[in-house]
């Protein structure tokens, strides 16, 4: 078990004297690896609450099913930060499926109703080593399932981080799937336009789009264009998820569109010679696989394309959303301690020219006490001498 979620766990339920129940830590471990899937980018003041956070969630949704004690959330972050945090993981962190002892209960309560993953879970359950196919025939643990210890032996041998152990791997029938398939060059390529172009946040979205198009429901795609157009249905994705986050709710410039569509182009071009890609048997051209110069042109067509396809209506594009909303909060919190600050900073005197508090009228200013220290002087000297 992850230390930081058994830490968390006691600290939260602190009146509760026997052993944490299993159904809790698991659950607790799976929403902390499941969170660092769908969201990978948190302040640093955030991340440090990240597992308590995920823990709290975990007692929350089986408090009634476990006959908790009362919790008693103490978060190690400011409650205004970590009220924010907590809304935003269980907003985005799926509350049914995945969730033991949450399911709608079978023949004698046995049992979780098993219900058929939806697009949104099967990216959540990827970070786990855990297939859809797999998935659907895997009853979901409840109290006093006799096959609780076969359904949970995925978490129990994960490692601090919730992610399954080498030894796991070695075990389950579901991790020996492998990810879905890719062409060596995407991930590498989508680092390099991070880098150059920005904003670095966006990655994750991106990754995800086209995992979802490339690879539906975890199989490689039978659709010949996209097989042939990779490059530019890259940088289209990568294109409408920088214009959802850096211009939110905004009428973009069009002078402006035109510039990044052209630094887009250049530097997706770039990338075959500036990238480098790992390859186990040292082919690089087998790593650069369905690669292509992009133009403008091809750029276009791969949005009219997505557009066609629908594929901006998947669940992945809710990510542009999400990041939205996170930054919005992030910036009103911002706002609203600056202006904390300002009410509780020294109040500022202001020297009008209707009022008497005039340079004029201060005698108490430096320059005016020197002056003075030099006319007494004077003064001084003029009475001994006359004296």
């Amino acid at each position: 078990m992850n230390r930081s979620i058994e830490q968390a766990l006691l600290s939260l339920i602190p009146t509760h004297n026997a052993a944490l129940p299993p159904q809790l830590t698991e659950l607790a471990s799976s929403l902390l690896a499941q969170s660092r899937h769908k969201a990978s980018t948190l302040k640093a003041e955030e991340e440090i609450a990240r597992p308590y956070a995920c823990a709290h969630i975990a007692c929350e949704r089986l408090k009634t099913t476990l006959n908790l004690p009362p919790i008693e959330p103490r978060p190690p972050i400011p409650p205004r930060i970590y009220k924010r945090l907590y809304s935003h993981l269980d907003k985005i962190l799926p509350s049914g499926t995945g969730t033991p002892g949450r399911g709608t209960p079978a023949r004698g309560g046995l049992e979780s109703r098993v219900r058929t993953p939806s697009t949104k879970l099967r990216e959540q359950l990827a970070p786990l080593g855990t297939s859809p196919q797999a998935s659907k025939s895997r009853p979901l643990p409840g109290r006093t399932t006799p096959s609780k210890e076969k359904s949970l032996a995925d978490f129990r041998d994960s490692n601090a981080d919730g992610t399954p152990s080498k030894k796991n791997l070695g075990t389950t029938p579901q991790s020996k799937r492998k990810p879905p398939p890719l062409p060596l060059w995407i991930r590498p390529t989508l680092r390099f336009l991070c880098k150059e172009l920005g904003p670095a946040s966006i990655g994750p979205i991106v990754a995800s789009g086209i995992e979802s198009i490339v690879c539906p429901n975890g199989k490689p795609t039978e659709d010949e264009w996209v097989k042939i157009n990779l490059v530019s249905l890259l940088g289209a994705l990568y294109l409408f998820v920088w214009r959802g986050v850096t211009f939110p709710g905004q009428d973009l410039d069009q002078s402006t569109y035109i510039k990044f569509r052209k630094q887009l182009v250049a530097t997706l071009n770039r990338a075959r010679k500036e990238v480098e890609v790992n390859v186990k048997d040292g082919d690089a051209e087998k790593a650069w696989e369905l690669w292509y110069d992009v133009k403008l042109k091809d750029l276009d067509m791969s949005a009219l394309v997505i557009n066609r396809h629908g594929w901006l209506e998947l669940d992945w594009a809710k990510g542009v959303q999400d990041f939205v909303h996170m930054n919005e909060e992030r910036a009103r919190d911002d706002e609203e301690d600056a202006e904390r600050e300002e009410r509780h900073a020294a109040p500022v005197q202001l020297r009008r020219a209707d009022t008497m508090f005039q340079e004029r009228y201060d005698f108490l200013t430096d320059r005016k006490r020197k002056a003075y220290a030099e006319w007494k002087e004077g003064i001084m000297k003029r009475i001994k001498a006359q004296g």
